[in-house]
């Protein structure tokens, strides 16, 4: 496996979502459509090309039945350049070489607060009580079965009552009426957790939800930090500079300064209201389910003149994270328990990839339990170990070492009772109805086992030695 790049990192403290923008527009990537529908038109044009390798971000203006500066913005972060820029990555490291980068550059997060300012942006417009009104923004449904409008970019803030974490995570929002939305809040996520603490004391969990924010702050929203970590922080350190927060006008909660638009309100205990949440269409290219989730009452409405709200709905083929947040999620975490050798990590599509240098009996398998314990291999279906001289990221070196090097019958295990999500399509409905969101995990071994590892067959190859001759002596016939 190669060695990570050294080269500095430069991060870019864009101020707002807007700024961002004019950086992307003299990049060539921004493209203004007008005049599109939000029933289907503005998801039918997001996923169609979103599925391009090279698909600039769409802006939507003029939207039917909104007044023209009332806009939606679509596929900000799919596309490596842009991701480039907005992790500080030096634009000449290649694709494969950034990851291996980033690997290493993340590794030196230090948490960087926020800071409290008065004279907030966000609070150009404010619309309290009688006078809040959702319709003034653009719900889109994205997808053609999808249960009504949504919002399903957010920077959603809730904090704790025992501890006062503030928690910031990115869920999805379905609009009811003018002051009322649905959220998933999957279970187990820790806005989930926090709105149950106030639940149990019979109160409605104060929330904040930002619409539109610069993107350090939605990539910090959507990665799956560690209880109590603040994603603040992490933004704060992605960007270079500290997230400018203000206090909403209705919560208290600290909110981005620089947001486009934010909704604060409360989410009520169940036994006080619920409505239907879905089917939406998610993640892993399926529509999850139709079920009953607790109202949302929005208090206060904030947002700037001619806001812009931001979509990012699940499509197939448009995901494309280069710096793999959740594969350094599940890293980072095995290293915090103390498993050495870990040499790479890959995750797609629930699926876990481990390549771990093994340094003692049982080593493989405890950082295949350790993956499973942690947030970052939420929602994982199988995790594959294979030894240090495969890289992860080739999944043609993993089908090899599952070719030759697992045993069916000695190196498969089945893990039962596994976290998992609501909306996991393989969940029997049965299940899904009694609230048990588990599901179970395959552990697939296809290291050489530790215990005649020096006794397993040489692998056949060019050393490097033999390789750097070659070159050297054959330049012309091998193209160098």
């Amino acid at each position: 496996m190669a060695t990570p790049v050294a080269a500095e990192r430069r991060p870019r403290p864009f101020n707002d979502l807007r700024e961002y923008l004019s950086v992307v527009k003299e990049m060539g990537h921004l493209k203004l459509v007008e005049g599109a529908d939000g029933e289907l038109e503005i998801g039918a044009l997001t996923g169609m090309i979103g599925a391009r390798r090279d698909c600039p971000v769409l802006l939507f203006d003029a939207i039917k039945g909104y007044p023209r500066g009332v806009r939606l913005l679509t596929n900000m972060l799919n596309n490596t350049e842009r991701q480039k820029i907005i992790h500080g990555c030096p634009p000449e490291i290649g694709e494969a070489e950034a990851a291996r980068w980033w690997n290493t550059e993340v590794k030196k997060f230090q948490p960087l607060p926020p800071v409290f300012v008065n004279d907030a942006p966000v609070k150009q417009n404010v619309k309290e009580s009688k006078d809040v009104n959702l319709k003034l923004f653009p719900w889109a449904r994205w997808h053609e079965k999808d249960g009504g409008g949504y919002m399903c970019a957010t920077s959603t803030v809730t904090r704790d009552p025992a501890s006062g974490y503030i928690n910031v995570g990115s869920y999805r929002f379905k609009f009811i009426d003018e002051t009322t939305c649905v959220g998933h809040l999957a279970s187990g996520h820790h806005g989930d957790i926090i709105s149950k603490q106030y639940w149990k004391q019979g109160k409605a969990c104060p929330v904040a939800i930002s619409l539109g924010q610069e993107p350090s702050i939605l990539i910090a929203a959507g990665d799956n930090a560690a209880w109590g970590h603040c994603e603040y922080d992490y933004a704060g350190w992605l960007r270079g500079a500290p997230v400018e927060v203000t206090r909403g006008v209705y919560t208290d909660l600290p909110i981005p300064a620089t947001a486009e638009a934010v909704l604060e309100g409360e989410i009520v205990p169940p036994k006080a209201g619920v409505a239907i949440e879905g089917p939406f269409g998610e993640m892993g290219g399926y529509y999850g389910d139709a079920s009953p989730a607790s109202l949302i009452k929005i208090h206060a409405v904030l947002y700037r003149d001619d806001p812009i709200i931001m979509g990012s709905p699940p499509f197939p083929n448009t995901a494309r994270n280069l710096f793999g947040a959740r594969g350094l999620r599940v890293r980072s975490e095995l290293e915090a328990l103390g498993i050495p050798g870990i040499k790479g990590v890959r995750y797609g599509g629930g699926i876990v990839v481990l390549s771990v240098e093994q340094s003692f009996p049982g080593h493989a398998m405890r950082a295949a339990l350790g993956a499973l314990g942690g947030t970052g291999g939420y929602h994982t279906r199988f995790v594959i170990l294979v030894d240090e001289d495969v890289n992860p990221h080739d999944l043609n070196e993993v089908f090899e070492a599952m070719g030759s090097r697992c045993d069916p019958g000695t190196s498969l295990d089945i893990n039962r009772r596994i976290w998992s999500s609501r909306v996991d399509p393989r969940l029997e409905p049965e299940k899904v109805e009694k609230g048990d969101y588990t599901a179970s995990c395959a552990i697939i071994d296809a290291t050489r086992p530790y215990h005649w590892k020096e006794h397993f067959p040489e692998k056949v190859g060019i050393s490097p030695e033999l390789r750097g001759a070659m070159e050297e002596k054959w330049k012309e016939l091998l193209g160098g």
